[in-house]
């Protein structure tokens, strides 16, 4: 009896200890997530680390190296930093970036808001907290414009002219370029061809949709994806590009891609 009573209060005591450090030594993060101080370092991220540290001094106009916190990275659980140094990777790959980070996850704005808010503030020049967008589509002030609000280029004496729309957008359902899988990628694929099968069946849209993803139904020949890309209606061939390589939105090159 008294050889089990000493043996359940040794491990109570263990319980209690144990407790008691992992209640002093978890804190948050910079993310806002529990983080453990003593949690095993990674080899691979110091080395991604210190390779952004040695760069830093000698590109200052990549804006990703610059960016990079010491003290805010050292805030981050084991998870976030993995996640937090794939952002980067393009930059650290390509000294020479500009940007040099890239957003994986719909959320990384928000998680790695401090970064991404600094970042974003290099790029475009501006205080964030002085600056704010607005939109604004009234034509209303703008000089030059015709009294009947128009703009006819023909009474302008100037010939038709081709513009082009850039928009980038991104399904809820998958991560985003970065962090896509080969399976997710032809997964979107399949997904918006519903939508493109819908506007073609519209007499006021038409047009066909072409896939470069091999074995799809509507894959075309190189011949034709040459013409489209000569024609500046395909986009280039991603995989030539080491930026985007880098940061994994090229990867699994020509899978799930397509052209409406």
């Amino acid at each position: 009896f008294e050889f089990t009573a000493l043996l359940f209060l040794s491990l109570v005591q263990q319980f209690l200890l144990a407790m008691s450090a992992m209640g002093s030594g978890c804190s948050t993060n910079a993310s806002g997530r529990p983080h453990s101080p003593t949690m095993p370092a990674d080899p691979d991220l110091q080395d991604k680390v210190a390779r952004i540290l040695e760069l830093k001094g000698e590109h200052p106009e990549n804006i990703a190296l610059q960016t990079f916190d010491q003290q805010y990275y050292n805030q981050l659980s084991q998870e976030d930093r993995k996640r937090f140094l794939k952002c980067l990777n393009s930059g650290i790959q390509n000294p020479d970036s500009i940007m040099g980070c890239y957003a994986c996850q719909p959320d990384d704005y928000d998680v790695f808001k401090p970064f991404f808010r600094s970042a974003l503030e290099k790029y475009h020049k501006v205080d964030l907290s002085k600056t704010k967008h607005t939109n604004n589509w009234s034509l209303s002030g703008v000089a030059g414009l015709p009294a009947d609000g128009i703009l006819d280029l023909t009474k302008l004496g100037l010939p038709p002219l081709s513009m082009r729309v850039r928009t980038g957008r991104n399904l809820k359902k998958f991560p985003l370029p970065g962090s896509m899988t080969k399976d997710d990628r032809v997964a979107m694929e399949t997904a918006m061809g519903k939508v493109f099968d819908t506007l073609i069946s519209k007499p006021e849209f038409g047009g066909r949709y072409v896939s470069i993803t091999p074995g799809h139904p509507n894959e075309i020949t190189r011949d034709e994806y040459d013409k489209l890309v000569k024609d500046h209606i395909m986009f280039k061939d991603m995989s030539a590009d080491k930026y985007l390589l880098a940061a994994g939105i090229a990867e699994h090159w020509p899978h799930g891609r397509g052209c409406y």
